[in-house]
């Protein structure tokens, strides 16, 4: 793909990193519009791939291709579909992650930062590795927060032990209830009214009795028995007067409403309130009711009992911790010695691929830090770096100190193609990987492109005619404004106007006789690769 800067190049690329599961934007929606519709048809889609859709439920033919379409609304929200069948994006990244990847220049900026390092020392067996220990990983953070806050709490229950055991001390002392308080209560209620109800337990007795209540009641009764006799209707009236006059009699006999049932004693209505008060105090003093109270002080027995036993918890917790601690280590480590192994045939490879790319004295080494303090991190232990000396005699140093620009965009194609040698069946996008170099060195990254295109389907954006002139088929990207509206126009060029396109690209978009020359005598040269 090749056309002038700003005619949507990138653009084609962002609709298909859309595509592989890239975040989509409302701002990715034209003006006017409700939505941006992607779609994308794959085929010859490698063993992974078809594999990725079965785990994923997807339905497919694995003699057909397969359609994958993104719908992104001005709203904000967007659609994925695999075959029509609607998927969340962790799916699609799963199953385009054996389709393809995109390659551009900002590539090469994250080859700055060493911590970008590791995500190039990949194997699916490296990767099941790693899902493993995060698991385990996951679990001994887990045991570690556990045991750091068990210790914490140790600690500062430690500090207030003193203080619980004098608040658990002074309630058992007083021994609270809410069954005591209630009846204490009652008691001081009624010692406290004790001359009223005294008044009033006379005035009663003085009825029932003295002035003969229940006397002439039972007389009456042996009026309606002489009635009964003569007319059976008075036995129900007399029934019913005698039912009542034995309550009557049962009630005024109750001890309650009999004098000599109650001896007032002045210090027991002081012992009383003096207990009440007790339970004032307390309930002032911690700021709760009586019930709340005694769940309060149930808790710190609790505590306190739990506070007594720490070491015994803190053992355990440790040796729990321990175990995860040494688990974890290990498969960090088995994660390690994978890496280290296939940091040598990374070596290898791309000390390889440099020669072929003009750098025929770099030295090249991937640096695994020590193990002198272990850290876990989300991918294991370890940390790496990449060091290199691309000049003879030049000691090794940091990659991201020594390389120019043109040096990083051959290293990091060199380094792309010895990961992509076990990935077949899988398309290679280059954005402009070739920015910054040009001459002799701009035909020995055309040839590795090439190379590349051996195994997998290669699509390249590119200002270069060396890579241009070595493709197989060449599209020129053109912006065309229409009706105010501009638009990007792809067009497959043939063998002439292909010769057209890179003699512009040779002389600054002005082809000339020379200029053409050299442009055919390119396309000429290349179709022997």
């Amino acid at each position: 793909l090749t056309g002038e800067t700003g005619t949507g190049k990138s653009l084609i690329i962002d609709a298909i990193g859309l595509l592989f599961g890239n975040r989509a934007s409302s701002n990715m929606v034209r003006f006017g519009e409700d939505k941006a519709t992607i779609e994308g048809v794959f085929a010859n889609l490698s063993n992974e791939a078809y594999l990725s859709l079965q785990e994923n439920d997807i339905d497919f033919d694995i003699n057909d291709v397969i359609i994958i379409k993104r719908e992104i609304f001005s709203n904000g929200k967007s659609l994925s579909r695999i075959n029509g069948a609607s998927v969340t994006l962790s799916q699609l990244l799963d199953v385009t992650n054996y389709i393809g990847d995109i390659h551009s220049q900002f590539d090469a900026v994250s080859l700055l930062n060493p911590k970008n390092y590791l995500h190039f020392l990949k194997t699916p067996e490296i990767e099941k590795e790693i899902s493993i220990y995060q698991k385990e990983f996951t679990e001994y953070r887990q045991n570690l927060n556990a045991y750091n806050e068990l210790l914490k709490k140790e600690q500062d229950a430690k500090e207030k032990e003193n203080f619980l055991k004098f608040q658990i001390n002074e309630f058992m002392k007083y021994n609270l209830s809410v069954e005591e308080e209630n009846n204490l209560k009652e008691e001081s209620k009624f010692l406290s009214n004790y001359e009223n109800i005294f008044e009033n337990i006379n005035e009663i007795n003085l009825l029932a009795f003295e002035n003969g209540t229940l006397d002439n009641l039972y007389l009456a009764i042996s009026y309606l028995q002489k009635l009964e006799k003569i007319d059976d209707r008075y036995r129900v009236l007399r029934e019913n007067l005698e039912e009542n006059y034995y309550n009557l009699n049962d009630l005024f006999n109750n001890p309650l409403l009999k004098n000599k049932s109650y001896q007032f004693d002045e210090n027991r209505l002081e012992e009383v309130n003096s207990r009440l008060g007790i339970y004032s105090d307390m309930k002032r003093k911690y700021k709760k009711d009586t019930e709340t109270l005694i769940t309060y002080f149930d808790n710190i027995k609790k505590e306190l009992e739990l506070i007594e036993n720490y070491s015994y918890y803190l053992q355990k917790a440790k040796e729990k911790l321990d175990f995860s601690y040494n688990k974890t280590l290990e498969i960090a480590k088995n994660i390690r010695n994978k890496r280290i192994d296939f940091s040598h045939e990374i070596i290898e490879k791309v000390t390889k691929h440099l020669v072929d790319l003009q750098l025929q004295d770099t030295k090249f080494l991937i640096s695994f830090n020590t193990l002198d303090k272990i850290v876990f991190h989300t991918d294991g232990i370890d940390e790496v770096d990449f060091l290199v000396s691309f000049n003879k005699g030049e000691s090794l140093k940091p990659l991201s100190k020594v390389a120019s620009g043109g040096e990083l965009s051959r290293f990091v194609l060199a380094l792309k193609t010895a990961l992509s040698a076990n990935e077949k069946q899988k398309m290679r996008i280059f954005d402009e990987i070739d920015n910054g170099v040009s001459g002799r060195i701009a035909y020995s990254i055309a040839e590795k492109i090439k190379h590349i295109a051996n195994d997998s389907q290669v699509i390249c954006i590119t200002h270069l005619p060396q890579v241009a002139s070595i493709a197989d088929t060449h599209y020129k990207i053109l912006k065309n404004v229409k009706d105010n509206r501009t638009y990007t126009e792809i067009i497959k060029l043939d063998f002439d106007n292909r010769i057209i396109e890179i003699a512009g690209m040779i002389s600054k978009g002005n082809p000339t006789a020379a200029s053409l020359s050299l442009a055919k005598e390119l396309l000429s040269t290349t179709t022997n690769f």
